[in-house]
């Protein structure tokens, strides 16, 4: 409020000046930021008397002086620059209090700024003060800062300049004030626009016609095509029908542009507009020609995507020109999206236009099964009225009631699990995973952290140790998880916290090399260092490749030994180092490990962290270790001919181990395919 009697009262008794206020963002300001933000700028001396930084504090990176800039309180400015601080502070986004006042047009907070915040390259290589004054149309703004010697020209990191942010703003006062100043309208940006063409393309994104054909009229290129989020480009006829913009449509087309779109996108307007929801854009495109049965690389027509958001009034605008062929057919339908997502409503329309309610696709899944999967009872129940077959078993082996089994035990849905267990499913079944592997309803429970799945599990007759095709039992993923509750209750439950997966790695290894302490915790009491667990690589191996060292505390405090040599004669102080770990390469040393011990190789820790330093090419890395004394003259042990990559090298061996016969190489190559 600005009450600077009230302020001192509460310093006085006791108020402590370092609490932070927490915002709607999620983020906390400093009682000095909340005071600039304010622009009271009376309290600034007092705060900072009572110990307060001027930069600010908090969770937040905007400092006093961009806070005070950003609301246009010039006299706090002056005020915050008379205090010291810093004008050339940046947010994590590179923006100073400059382009604050910028962006909002304040001209006496610019004219305060502008002394004290001169174009410096760095500011030059990023969005400047121009572009955004430019973009929000602030043609006195830049005046101010032409004047200062801001370049009008400067290319922010997308290769936009300034003409390019006004046209996109939509700036035209803007853009006609950086021509008169010399501006080049046919500068293109990374994307190839120039600032015509971006202000086309704005004005499509906005439905603006009488801008679309002004732009069009001055030169601007319909052709261009507008990059997205999903790294794929659209022609601007996909954005328009995105949009539901269909008053551009023909517009566009005149321009020359197709009706199937364009960029380097497989989706055709018309399935972006079914997307979408805009049932009239999508009657508009089949007025003009476009095709319903163009297909996207996944097989997906616009009556897909259509049924996949359940928008009924595209499925029937789609549904008379896109009839159930055989190509349709022997892929995912629209009948399996529309289950998969519970949209009854579209069911009753396809099937009423003959689409089939048991097509299978290329996994063997039947709509039913997408229902099931999706956990979308009401569709499994509308399914089988009309005819389903509950036993139906797709490539897995899975029955639709075994995949609604799968699905509520993969989202813990306890009275989902007992309803298809009293229905008939089959706790037995196995789940693939993306590994080639298969994991039993226990181990995807024990993955997930659904503790209170597993006596029920169990009660249905699925083994503590797991099942399927997989070597890790329900311990060890948990404890790779860091579930660490769920491995309590699976140890209650007499999993077994020695079994060991094919490389010899025990629950312990897991909970040691993803460094979930509080599972290391509970795994430690029933995990002793035995001599089948120490002639391998041992979980203090893997936790010093992690960088652990709390983990390293807990395992050295249960007496698991810090000098353990694997099969190739790696320490733990190796591991450490080939994983570039230097804080755990201290520990260890503190804790009397020996530098110049040599692995089978004939390496040393600190060979070890210059050959990982030379193979990740990191030059610091490299020179440091060199400096520490680490020995140029070693040499790598290579596999498959002296080959050092780890794919498949074409040779009748089949996809190679890793290359470099180095211990944190398999390390890293264990770790790559198990994930």
């Amino acid at each position: 409020e600005g009450d600077e009697a009230g302020v001192r009262s509460a310093l006085d008794r006791g108020a402590r000046p370092e609490v932070t206020v927490p915002i709607d963002a999620g983020e906390s300001w400093s009682l000095l930021t909340v005071a600039a933000f304010k622009g009271h700028e009376h309290l600034l001396s007092l705060l900072l008397q009572a110990g307060l930084s001027i930069e600010g504090g908090g969770t937040t990176d905007i400092t006093p002086l961009m806070m005070a800039a950003q609301y246009g309180h010039a006299q706090t400015v002056k005020a915050l620059l008379d205090l010291r601080g810093n004008p050339l502070a940046m947010d994590s986004r590179g923006r100073t209090a400059l382009h604050f006042a910028a962006l909002k047009g304040h001209q006496q907070c610019v004219a305060a700024l502008l002394p004290v915040t001169p174009p410096t390259p760095a500011h030059l290589e990023a969005y400047t003060p121009v572009h955004l004054a430019s973009y929000r149309g602030h043609v006195e703004v830049l005046e101010q800062l032409a004047g200062a010697g801001w370049p009008l020209t400067a290319r922010d990191s997308d290769g936009n300049t300034p003409m390019h942010s006004a046209a996109a703003g939509g700036r035209v006062t803007c853009v006609q004030w950086l021509v008169q100043r010399g501006g080049d309208t046919s500068m293109q940006n990374n994307a190839g626009h120039t600032p015509l063409d971006k202000e086309l393309v704005t004005a499509v994104k906005e439905g603006d016609e009488a801008g679309v054909r002004s732009a069009l009229d001055r030169g601007a290129r319909p052709e261009v095509t507008v990059p997205t989020n999903a790294g794929v480009s659209w022609s601007l006829l996909t954005v328009a029908a995105s949009k539901g913009h269909e008053h551009l449509l023909s517009l566009l087309l005149q321009a020359g542009l197709s009706i199937e779109g364009g960029g380097t996108t497989d989706r055709t307007p018309l399935m972006m507009a079914a997307q979408n929801g805009h049932a009239h854009t999508v009657k508009a495109l089949l007025d003009l020609r476009g095709n319903p049965l163009a297909m996207d690389s996944d097989g997906w027509t616009a009556l897909h995507f259509a049924a996949w958001e359940g928008h009924q009034q595209c499925v029937a605008a789609l549904l008379p020109v896109t009839p159930p062929t055989p190509a349709h057919l022997e892929a995912y339908t629209p009948v399996h999206a529309a289950s998969y997502r519970g949209h009854v409503e579209v069911l009753e329309q396809l099937a009423g236009a003959g689409w089939p309610l048991t097509a299978k696709n290329s996994d063997g899944d039947t709509p039913m099964h997408c229902a099931a999967a999706g956990g979308r009872v009401t569709c499994v129940q509308w399914l089988v009225q009309r005819g389903g077959d509950t036993s139906m078993q797709n490539n897995a082996g899975l029955t639709p009631l075994d995949q609604e089994l799968v699905t509520a035990v993969r989202e813990g849905d306890e009275a989902g699990v007992r309803s298809a267990l009293d229905r008939g499913a089959r706790p037995e079944v196995t789940v693939p995973t993306n590994a080639g592997v298969s994991w039993s309803l226990l181990t995807v429970a024990a993955s997930k952290g659904h503790e209170h799945l597993l006596s029920l599990l169990l009660q249905a007759g699925l083994s503590i140790e797991g099942g399927g095709t997989t070597d890790r039992t329900p311990l060890m993923m948990a404890a790779q998880n860091g579930h660490a509750h769920t491995v309590k209750a699976l140890l209650d439950l007499r999993g077994n916290p020695l079994a060991m997966d094919s490389e010899g790695w025990t629950a312990l290894h897991f909970a040691a090399w993803e460094g979930h302490q509080q599972c290391v915790a509970a795994l430690l009491p029933v995990t002793p260092p035995t001599p089948a667990h120490l002639e391998a690589h041992t979980p203090v191996h893997v936790a010093s490749y992690g960088g652990h060292v709390e983990v390293l505390e807990q395992l050295a405090g249960a007496g698991w030994p810090l000098t353990a040599r694997d099969s190739d004669g790696d320490t733990p102080m190796h591991f450490a180092a080939a994983g570039g770990r230097v804080t755990c390469v201290q520990w260890l040393v503190q804790r009397g490990g020996d530098t110049s011990m040599q692995n089978n190789a004939g390496h040393t820790p600190l060979d070890q962290e210059l050959v990982t330093a030379v193979e990740e090419g990191d030059e610091a890395g490299v020179r440091s270790a060199l400096d520490r004394g680490a020995r140029p003259e070693v040499t790598v042990p290579t596999n498959c001919w002296g080959v050092m990559e780890s794919a498949d090298c074409g040779c009748q061996q089949g996809p190679r181990a890793p290359a470099v016969s180095l211990t944190a190489g398999r390390v890293k190559h264990r770790r790559w395919r198990h994930h």
